[in-house]
C-alpha cells in the first residue's frame, strides 16, 4: 500500500492550536477546585466550565489540514481533520509527469498593532511540485529540507518517476 499523508504544518502553535493549548491546562486546573477550596460558586458550575474548557481546547487542538495521495488507487483528497476525522473528497489522480523541489524563501513580519512585540525572521519552505501537463498540480510544503527529499524521493519511487 503506497500511500502519502502530507499535514500542513504551516499553522504551528498559532492561532486555533495555541488556543487549544491554554484551555486544556485551564480546564485541568479548574476541575478540581471545589474539592481543594471553599468557593461559593456551585461545584457543577465550575465542573461544566473546566469540563467545557477541556473539551474546546481537545477540540482546537485536533482541527488540522493535509493531503492524502494512494498511489495504488491513483486518488488524492485534500482534507480537514477535526477531532482526527479526515473530511475530504477523493479525487482522481492525472497522470503526474513530474515532481521537482523547489525552495521558497521570504521574510515574515508580524504587523505592529502597539500592543504585541513586532518579530520578524527569514523563513525557507521546502516545496515537493507535482507536475500535470507542465504545470503544478500540487504542492506540500515542509519546514526541513530532509523531510521534503524523503517525501520527494518516496512520491518518485510510488509514480516510477
Amino acid at each position: 500500500m503506497s500511500q502519502i499523508n502530507h499535514t500542513n504544518d504551516s499553522s504551528g502553535i498559532n492561532g486555533t492550536r495555541l488556543l487549544g493549548l491554554i484551555l486544556i491546562p485551564a480546564g485541568i486546573l479548574m476541575l478540581p477546585v471545589p474539592f481543594l477550596f471553599e468557593v461559593s460558586t456551585d461545584p457543577e458550575k465550575i465542573g461544566m466550565v473546566g469540563g467545557g474548557s477541556l473539551l474546546v481546547g481537545i477540540i482546537m487542538i485536533s482541527i488540522y489540514s493535509g493531503t492524502l495521495i494512494d498511489f495504488d488507487e491513483n486518488k488524492f483528497k485534500e482534507y480537514q481533520s477535526i477531532l482526527w476525522f479526515k473530511i475530504g473528497e477523493w479525487q482522481d489522480l492525472p497522470k503526474i509527469e513530474n515532481a521537482e523541489l523547489i525552495l521558497h524563501s521570504f521574510r515574515s513580519i508580524n504587523t505592529p498593532n502597539g500592543i504585541t512585540p513586532t518579530f520578524s525572521r527569514d523563513v525557507t519552505i521546502y516545496k515537493c511540485v507535482l507536475l500535470y501537463k507542465g504545470s503544478k498540480f500540487l504542492a506540500l510544503d515542509f519546514a526541513k529540507e530532509k523531510d521534503a527529499i524523503a517525501a520527494l524521493e518516496e512520491i518518485k519511487k510510488s509514480l516510477g518517476i
